[in-house]
Protein backbone atom coordinates (compact mmCIF):
# COMPACT_ATOMS: atom_id res chain seq x y z
CA UNK A 1 0.00 0.00 0.00
CA UNK A 2 1.33 3.98 -0.37
CA UNK A 3 1.74 5.02 3.00
CA UNK A 4 1.98 8.56 1.66
CA UNK A 5 -1.81 7.81 0.50
CA UNK A 6 -2.82 6.52 3.66
CA UNK A 7 -1.26 9.11 5.77
CA UNK A 8 -3.14 11.95 3.43
CA UNK A 9 -6.14 10.35 3.98
CA UNK A 10 -6.08 9.65 7.51
CA UNK A 11 -5.37 13.49 8.24
CA UNK A 12 -8.36 14.30 6.26
CA UNK A 13 -10.30 11.95 8.22
CA UNK A 14 -9.18 13.53 11.22
CA UNK A 15 -9.69 16.80 10.28
CA UNK A 16 -12.98 15.74 8.86
CA UNK A 17 -14.28 13.91 12.07
CA UNK A 18 -12.61 17.02 14.78
CA UNK A 19 -12.35 20.31 12.98
CA UNK A 20 -15.30 20.04 10.01
CA UNK A 21 -17.10 17.31 11.18
CA UNK A 22 -20.26 16.97 9.01
CA UNK A 23 -23.93 18.49 10.62
CA UNK A 24 -25.12 15.22 10.80
CA UNK A 25 -22.44 13.47 12.08
CA UNK A 26 -23.29 12.21 15.50
CA UNK A 27 -20.72 10.13 16.72
CA UNK A 28 -17.89 10.71 18.69
CA UNK A 29 -14.16 12.97 17.01
CA UNK A 30 -11.32 10.86 16.69
CA UNK A 31 -8.85 10.48 19.67
CA UNK A 32 -5.97 8.71 21.33
CA UNK A 33 -6.87 5.12 21.43
CA UNK A 34 -9.04 4.72 18.45
CA UNK A 35 -8.29 2.36 15.41
CA UNK A 36 -8.87 2.98 11.87
CA UNK A 37 -9.20 0.96 9.39
CA UNK A 38 -8.71 2.02 5.63
CA UNK A 39 -9.55 -0.28 2.76
CA UNK A 40 -8.41 0.11 -0.80
CA UNK A 41 -8.56 -1.90 -3.81
CA UNK A 42 -9.32 -4.80 -1.55
CA UNK A 43 -6.57 -4.37 1.09
CA UNK A 44 -7.40 -3.36 4.64
CA UNK A 45 -4.71 -1.38 6.25
CA UNK A 46 -5.10 -0.52 9.94
CA UNK A 47 -3.86 2.66 11.55
CA UNK A 48 -3.90 3.22 15.69
CA UNK A 49 -4.20 6.93 16.50
CA UNK A 50 -1.46 8.03 18.32
CA UNK A 51 -1.22 11.41 20.55
CA UNK A 52 1.24 12.58 17.89
CA UNK A 53 -0.20 10.94 14.44
CA UNK A 54 -0.65 7.19 13.22
CA UNK A 55 0.96 4.14 13.96
CA UNK A 56 0.56 1.07 11.29
CA UNK A 57 -1.18 -2.22 12.83
CA UNK A 58 -0.16 -4.46 10.62
CA UNK A 59 -1.59 -8.03 11.65
CA UNK A 60 -4.75 -6.37 13.91
CA UNK A 61 -6.94 -8.00 11.56
CA UNK A 62 -5.44 -11.47 11.87
CA UNK A 63 -8.07 -14.61 12.97
CA UNK A 64 -5.08 -16.19 14.56
CA UNK A 65 -3.79 -14.85 17.83
CA UNK A 66 -0.20 -13.73 18.13
CA UNK A 67 0.03 -15.44 21.44
CA UNK A 68 -1.98 -17.78 23.88
CA UNK A 69 -4.09 -15.28 26.43
CA UNK A 70 -4.05 -15.67 30.35
CA UNK A 71 -7.07 -17.66 29.89
CA UNK A 72 -5.53 -20.05 27.51
CA UNK A 73 -2.31 -20.07 29.88
CA UNK A 74 -4.29 -20.66 32.92
CA UNK A 75 -6.04 -23.62 31.72
CA UNK A 76 -2.89 -25.35 30.44
CA UNK A 77 -1.61 -24.87 33.47
CA UNK A 78 -4.39 -26.38 35.00
CA UNK A 79 -4.63 -29.20 32.96
CA UNK A 80 -1.58 -30.48 34.49
CA UNK A 81 -1.68 -33.40 36.50
CA UNK A 82 -0.85 -31.41 40.19
CA UNK A 83 -3.76 -29.20 39.26
CA UNK A 84 -6.87 -31.09 37.82
CA UNK A 85 -9.06 -27.93 36.79
CA UNK A 86 -12.45 -29.75 38.57
CA UNK A 87 -10.54 -30.02 42.25
CA UNK A 88 -7.82 -27.65 41.70
CA UNK A 89 -6.98 -26.54 44.80
CA UNK A 90 -4.05 -23.85 44.81
CA UNK A 91 -5.38 -20.27 45.21
CA UNK A 92 -5.87 -17.93 42.30
CA UNK A 93 -2.46 -16.13 43.21
CA UNK A 94 -1.09 -19.34 43.15
CA UNK A 95 -1.06 -20.11 39.88
CA UNK A 96 1.98 -18.89 37.31
CA UNK A 97 1.14 -17.10 34.41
Amino acid sequence: MNMNFDHEVLEELFQMFNISRPQDFEGHSLSVSDVIAIKRNGEVSVHYVDSIGFKELPGFLDTKPERPSVLMNLKEKCDAPECNPTVCRKARDEHEL
